[in-house]
């Protein structure tokens, strides 16, 4: 019989390793690339992704399961990203680590991208710029739109689970999502259109 999260944070609580890793392995690579989303540096974003389940097992005493554990893990690991883009108030440092798409979990890496010989070096040369263009769009929005956006579009999850993790009212993860979608229209609509 599988396990729910939860589950296995209660089972982690009570000696259990095992259950520990199972959490880990499964949201490991879905939060590095949250946390990587965010401060768009791959090298801080391992070390926060690796400080975000150290805070787990810190907290494990103190978790009780009134939300879900994927919302607790997405909370402790946004806390981090919101205490690090406090201190580094310029985000104008892009990664070039970053996926190249806005819509999936794919695991395109621009180098990937970049290095495909199936793809012409103009093809290459425009998907490199188009990324380079969706990210300062995305490092241009309010901190807050830039969470909510990077959550639906990038991790896939949805506006409850967003305003949970955010910890506000839902209505106010809807103006974020619809604000920052308007501007990120307009700022990508003349390079949309030259495409």
């Amino acid at each position: 019989m599988r396990r729910s999260d939860e589950e296995l944070m209660l089972d982690f609580i009570n000696g259990d390793e095992a259950a520990f890793e199972s959490l880990y392995y499964k949201y490991e690579k879905p939060i590095l690339n949250f946390i990587n989303r965010m401060v768009m540096n791959s090298t801080e974003a391992e070390t926060l992704c690796q400080e975000t389940f150290f805070r787990v097992v810190r907290a494990k005493k103190s978790y009780e399961p009134t939300a879900p554990f994927k919302t607790w893990l997405y909370q402790i690991a946004l806390n981090l990203c919101r205490d690090r883009m406090r201190r580094m108030k310029h985000r104008s440092h892009l990664s070039l680590d970053g996926q190249a798409s806005l819509h999936t979990d794919e695991n395109v890496s621009l180098g990937d991208t970049v290095s495909d010989p199936s793809t012409s070096i103009e093809k290459q040369m425009e998907k490199q710029q188009m990324l380079g263009f969706i990210k300062k769009a995305i490092t241009s929005l309010s901190q807050d739109e830039h969470f909510v956006v990077t959550m639906k579009e990038y991790q896939g999850l949805i506006l409850s689970e967003i305003a949970g993790i955010m910890d506000c009212p839902l209505g106010t993860v809807k103006s974020h999502c619809h604000r920052a979608h308007k501007k990120l229209a307009k700022m990508l609509a003349k390079y949309l259109v030259e495409q």
